[in-house]
């Protein structure tokens, strides 16, 4: 329980023979994540909740049927301790629950905690047949991850749209045949080279799938160089081509908006997250730092004023500080928090910057735009459970 404890902030003991009135004074009415644990320290439950205060009086209280919370738990006659953390957004909310939950449930935490998987396509255009796969794992391996994409369908989605705009392989079944593969008919249509049955060599196939994927990682260099060749075909009167080319330009724009805006390499993969803080309407805003596999909070901006060249400081020292190391399971996790979070409606979802794009600027932009996304500060009269896990 150590790694746990050193996650919560405050702690206080459950007698059930004492003053509960006293009791509930040392609890906030405020948002957090909290743990009860037994006599023993063995955790109980898990909640995240709006309203710490209501939600003891309710479990604890004694004054509510249990079988309105829990046919099989009277908590009052098991639980002992009860630590908890203040949280001021739903980011931060999910990045603890999710850190508790894995070290005190780390059977069941995986099912239980409901965020959704990162989504990336993978490529490597060196290998013996390449193609593009969506993935949830990020194990290392060769190759480029691209991601996060919204979710399963749109990955699916963009490997269709890389396969039209750039004429690769549907048939990967047939690809591996190269060269000596019955070509299909994409070849007849003039929307494939063939490689499978040796039209083109698997070696230029591969620097096709290496130009695709240059695309993808950079689309508005591509269109750039797309939109002079359109522009010199209209000059020479060559309309059709022109044409032609702007319906090309048209499916590159695609990959850099809706459920792929915030597509990028693996390697890429870092934010500047800017969160409401503990008292919002008076500016308030914590500043979390996210690179791959990894959440860290490292500043609280209270109120004015800003100072945007201290933010950006901060978090490129926070950046160079970070030692690689290996994105692992929990890693993984993480980012699908993060990929959840960026693809949440923007009213409450708090403001992501690119840290490859930061400038005083930009971030003091990002603070103007926190505080205009709506917060209530009203106590909330239920106890507004948000997540919960149960070990009896």
């Amino acid at each position: 329980m150590r790694e746990v404890e050193s996650i919560f902030e405050m702690q206080i003991e459950f007698d059930p023979s004492a003053d509960f009135e006293a009791f509930l004074r040392e609890a906030p009415a405020k948002w957090v994540v909290y743990l009860m644990s037994d006599a023993d320290d063995r955790p109980v439950q898990l909640l995240c909740v709006k309203n710490l205060k209501y939600s003891l009086k309710r479990r604890l209280g004694g004054t509510e049927p249990t079988a309105g919370i829990s046919r099989r738990v009277d908590y009052r006659q098991v639980v002992r301790h009860v630590r908890w953390r203040r949280v001021d957004s739903a980011f931060e909310a999910d990045w603890i629950y999710f850190e508790v939950a894995r070290q005190v449930f780390p059977q069941s935490y995986q099912g239980m905690v409901g965020f959704r998987p990162a989504w990336f396509l993978h490529v490597d255009p060196e290998a013996p047949f390449p193609r593009y796969s969506k993935t949830i794992d990020l194990s290392p391996r060769t190759g480029e991850f691209l991601g996060p994409i919204e979710d399963k369908h749109a990955a699916g989605k963009l490997i269709e749209m890389v396969e039209d705009a750039f004429d690769l392989c549907r048939y990967y079944n047939v690809l591996t045949e190269s060269p000596r593969g019955r070509a299909c008919a994409y070849k007849e249509m003039g929307k494939c080279p063939a490689p499978c049955d040796g039209s083109i060599s698997i070696e230029q196939y591969r620097r096709l799938v290496d130009y695709s994927l240059r695309a993808l990682i950079d689309p508005a260099e591509i269109v750039r160089q797309q939109t002079g060749r359109m522009q010199s075909a209209a000059a020479e009167l060559r309309f059709e081509l022109a044409a032609k080319i702007k319906s090309y330009i048209d499916a590159l724009n695609q990959f850099g908006k809706g459920p792929f805006r915030y597509m990028s390499r693996l390697r890429d993969f870092a934010w500047l997250a800017f969160q409401h803080g503990p008292r919002p309407t008076r500016g308030d805003a914590k500043i979390f730092l996210i690179t791959p596999g990894r959440i860290e909070p490292i500043l609280c901006v209270c109120a004015e004023p800003v100072r945007p060249s201290e933010i950006m400081g901060a978090a490129l020292i926070a950046a160079d500080e970070q030692e690689e190391e290996p994105l692992d399971l929990i890693g993984v996790q993480r980012m699908g928090i993060v990929s959840q979070h960026l693809f949440s409606p923007k009213s409450t979802h708090g403001v992501f910057l690119r840290m490859q794009e930061i400038d005083e600027k930009s971030i003091a932009k990002a603070i103007r735009d926190l505080r205009k996304q709506n917060v209530s500060q009203e106590e909330l009269e239920g106890e507004g459970v948000m997540k919960e896990l149960q070990s009896l």
